[in-house]
């Protein structure tokens, strides 16, 4: 019932706070709906009610897509709002455009003060080249491609000329990422290579729209295309390939992005012979099929679909395959419109088999990018009739199969209309076994930063040690079609509750949110750990469930002492969580300088002091040795629980000095060498102090770094958690795991 009120509230307070500004260009946004003016109250309205969901800008050089990128809840709240409420001079709002440099020039924030001096030169960025021009003639220029938005009409360019390679970038609706993909083509446009290129603009938002043909301004050797939302992928990919005047071309999916290297990667392996492909990985992170194989569906079977791309190691680098899986191709340019000309197939499959009548097709396994959103464009809802290959693709596909370590056991209808083998997995030597490590982190490189990848790859490299294959599922791959595949199951409880499976020994480590376990998630697992001595108490204690503690750990192949010296800055690196943390707040406060490393902190501390919004994790050890101190604090349920982070066990490793949050244990953990503070201003006062009077001496601190090292690594967990599946291992099969009590004890403790 308050729903719709607190929606029209939000709308209303959105509304108020924009009109006070004086950036809204209504003839501009007017142009984006077809028509010539609309009064200002009515733009300002169908903006925070409609308009910003779909990439509208009420200002031509606010490009809402770029700018809500780096502010908070752009999902929920319009762009333009969040910028409105922001450190303004440090908010990067258009992708060609630097506001921030131009800020610094005028004092101030630069949108508003350029919106005032239209007169102004301004200057636009593309791959290392530049175009000055007015604020009033980007606003021209603006409101002229917003025009043709709705029809999807684009400028007529000059043909290129004639290149050795050339570059089909589609870029689809919605993409977030995609003014560093059009960048990215530019640059090859623009480069030593003078590669041509034709990005097709597919059903786009209008910020991409208008942010794509004020690129051309600045580099014109991009050609743009339009089309509607569903127009097939053949014909866009056909209409690009005609003015391509290239030998061999290169057409990439508008999901995945890749860097140059992958891009030559795909040119450099072509031949008159063969076309190739990448190995694409499906948004859940497993793999979307290193082509694809008529087996007797409706659809061709992408080769080892939904299996962990830990599977693609066991491949040579390139091997060649019966069809074309997916919508990033490289070939020969008359390979190409042979295909698309006369009766042109109209699906990816069609195109697929036509294609290889012409060449053959390779794929590069080690180049796996992942379609890091889903597609929103390219409607195929029929599938493409039966092909031929049989029997014949079916052993090609057992090829790699085999090599993937697989006997094929039958061939199986799937409900997506493919036919798909039933396999078994062939043990390397005896006492092997496949384990599947599975997180709440997302796949591609979203989920890269996240620190539950980091502990899953840490563990996976000890258990390898000791002799297993070891795969990785995100969170959305959590119960993939071939987990039945699986010997053993370690579920590493974070944020996000992952069930146990019906094949294999489950084992859960929890180390995260142990105030949304339940009794009955944890009744399904064979055996349940948790990364606190408080809560494996309390749990026994309460559920009856013979919880084990087992603490976070550090890997140890990263985390060691290099010999770097140490500074005297003071280092916090997470992400804000969405609130303001006392660890990285009081001190900044009360004037004590914090390098802060992470993202999201942008409305709870002032941006000079945020060094990076991210830091890679190979850099972490240099970055966690060389500080003076690095500060830590935990979600508030983790540190009631007694749940320590994996952060001080990093931090020791390395030798480096860690303030936290009290946790229960912490100090007998680390011997005293993390100190804690009691509050706020606890933490101030030690942070005031000299380091070397409050920690102990050095040889204190590496005698303490190496038992870190020894007692506390990864390898010392994998000998715990195997030990804990040998105990419970069985044939893998279907199990029967009962139902957990209904006693009323199934909620959180």
């Amino acid at each position: 019932m308050l729903g719709p009120v607190v929606r029209s509230v939000d709308r209303l307070w959105w509304a108020r706070t924009i009109a006070r500004s004086a950036v809204v260009d209504s003839e501009f946004y007017a142009a984006q709906l077809g028509l010539r003016r609309l009064p200002r109250s009515l733009v300002i309205a169908h903006y925070v009610v409609s308009g910003f969901r779909r990439g509208m800008s009420l200002n031509p050089l606010f490009d809402d897509i770029v700018a809500g990128g780096e502010l908070p809840e752009v999902m929920r709240v319009p762009a333009l709002y969040a910028y409105l409420l922001s450190e303004r001079e440090t908010v990067r709002i258009h992708p060609w455009w630097d506001a921030e440099e131009h800020g610094r020039t005028v004092g101030g924030p630069a949108l508003e003060h350029v919106w005032a001096h239209r007169d102004e030169l301004i200057r636009l960025r593309v791959a290392g080249r530049e175009a000055s021009l007015t604020v009033s003639e980007v606003r021209r220029l603006a409101i002229a491609s917003a025009r043709s938005w709705r029809r999807h009409r684009v400028a007529r360019a000059a043909t290129p000329s004639p290149t050795a390679t050339g570059l089909v970038r589609p870029v689809q609706a919605r993409d977030r990422r995609y003014a560093r993909k059009v960048e990215q083509a530019a640059a090859r446009a623009a480069g030593p290579r003078r590669e041509s290129v034709v990005v097709p603009l597919v059903g786009v938002d209008s910020a991409q729209w208008v942010s794509a043909h004020l690129l051309t301004r600045v580099v014109p050797e991009v050609v743009l295309h339009g089309h509607p939302r569903r127009a097939p992928w053949t014909r866009v990919l056909g209409e690009a390939a005609t003015v391509l005047p290239a030998t061999t071309i290169v057409a990439l999916d508008p999901r995945a992005e890749f860097t140059d290297a992958e891009v030559d990667a795909l040119l450099e392996a072509v031949d008159e012979d063969h076309a190739v492909m990448p190995a694409h990985r499906s948004q859940d992170g497993t793999v979307h099929g290193i082509g694809g194989a008529e087996t007797g569906g409706r659809s061709p079977w992408g080769i080892l679909s939904h299996h962990p791309v830990d599977d693609l190691d066991a491949l040579e680098a390139v091997v060649t395959v019966p069809l074309l899986h997916g919508r990033s191709v490289a070939l020969r340019r008359r390979a190409l419109l042979d295909v698309l000309e006369g009766d042109a197939p109209d699906t990816t499959a069609a195109f697929a088999r036509s294609l290889r009548t012409r060449v053959g097709m390779r794929v590069l396994t080690s180049l796996r990018p992942v379609f890091d959103e889903p597609l929103h464009v390219f409607d195929e809802k029929t599938p493409g009739p039966r092909g031929g290959g049989g029997q014949q693709d079916r052993d090609a596909a057992s090829v790699f199969l085999d090599a993937a370590g697989y006997d094929v056991l039958t061939w199986r209808p799937a409900a997506d209309g493919t036919v798909e083998p039933r396999l078994q997995w062939r043990r390397p030597h005896p006492g092997a076994e496949r384990w599947a490590i599975k997180i709440c982190a997302p796949a591609g490189r979203q989920g890269a930063v996240w620190g539950d990848m980091h502990f899953a790859r840490g563990l996976a490299s000890a258990l390898r040690r000791r002799g297993h294959t070891v795969v990785i599922d995100a969170f959305d791959a959590r119960g993939r079609r071939t987990a039945y595949l699986d010997d053993v199951n370690v579920v590493v409880r974070g944020p996000y509750r992952i069930d146990p499976l019906p094949t294999g020994v489950n084992l859960q480590w929890i180390i995260s949110h142990p105030d949304e376990i339940t009794r009955a998630e944890m009744a399904g697992f064979d055996r349940v750990f948790a990364a606190s001595e408080r809560w494996s108490r309390l749990v026994r204690q309460r559920w009856g469930i013979p919880v084990t503690p087992l603490l976070e750990a550090t890997d140890t192949d990263l985390f060691h002492p290099s010999g770097v010296q140490r500074t005297d800055e003071i280092v916090f690196v997470g992400t804000a969580r969405g609130i303001a943390r006392p660890s990285v707040v009081a001190p900044l406060r009360a004037g004590i300088p914090v390098r802060v490393y992470g993202p999201d902190w942008r409305p709870f501390i002032s941006q000079s002091a945020i060094a990076a919004r991210t830091l890679s994790h190979a850099d972490l050890p240099r970055r966690y040795e060389s500080a003076a101190i690095v500060l830590n604090d935990q979600w508030p349920a983790m540190r009631q629980h007694g749940f320590i982070a994996m952060r001080p066990f990093d931090v020791m490793a390395v030798g480096g000095r860690v303030i936290s949050e009290d946790v229960d244990g912490i100090e007998e953990v680390f011997g005293g060498a993390v100190l804690t503070y009691r509050d706020e201003e606890h933490l101030v006062e030690m942070l005031r102090a000299d380091p070397d009077e409050i920690f102990p001496d050095a040889t204190t601190m590496a005698r303490i770094s190496e038992r870190v090292r020894r007692e506390h690594s990864f390898d010392a967990r994998a000998t715990v958690l195997e030990e804990a599946a040998a105990a419970h291992r069985r044939p893998v099969a279907t199990r029967d795991r009962g139902r957990p009590s209904q006693d009323g004890r199934d909620a959180a403790l």
